[in-house]
């Protein structure tokens, strides 16, 4: 079985849903700003609808794997319900993959604060004297990169 050319049968006054054999929908186009017929429009998942929280509600913020199978199972409800574009849906269930294969890292980690604030990078706790002083020596430079700049003539 051949699919037929998209440009063959094309009537752009027509819903612009195809089936899964290629041929357009018979509908006519109501709203002019959308290309399907009202039962299409309604039918397609929108990509601009945020799921920011069904998707994080429950996530822990994705360091447990409790908290990405929270994750998984929204994602789940939204695909089921058609709300979510199963390629989008590929997409964060990919990445979900990715963030459970870092979980065991994380768990190891030598210095799992690095990088946290009052942390220093390899770990150890900084008082706040600490963060002042590096605080005024970043000031100091910026600044006097900002004096040399300025008597460079252009």
């Amino acid at each position: 079985m051949t699919l037929k050319s998209l440009s063959s049968d094309f009537t752009p006054e027509r819903c612009q849903y195809r089936t899964a054999t290629g041929r357009q929908c018979l509908s006519p186009v109501v709203d002019p700003g959308s290309p399907f017929c009202p039962r299409h429009a309604f039918a397609q998942p929108s990509e601009s609808d945020d799921f920011l929280a069904p998707l994080t509600q429950r996530a822990c913020r994705f360091q447990n794997a409790a908290g990405v199978n929270y994750s998984l199972g929204a994602l789940y409800t939204l695909l089921a319900q058609g709300r979510i574009s199963p390629r989008r849906a590929t997409a964060l269930a990919y990445i979900s993959s990715l963030l459970l294969r870092t979980l065991p890292a994380i768990d190891s980690d030598l210095y799992p604060h690095a990088g946290k604030p009052g942390f220093s990078p390899n770990g150890e706790p900084t008082t706040q004297d600490e963060i002042d002083t590096a605080t005024d020596t970043t000031d100091n430079t910026s600044q006097s990169e900002d004096t040399t700049k300025s008597q460079t003539p252009n």
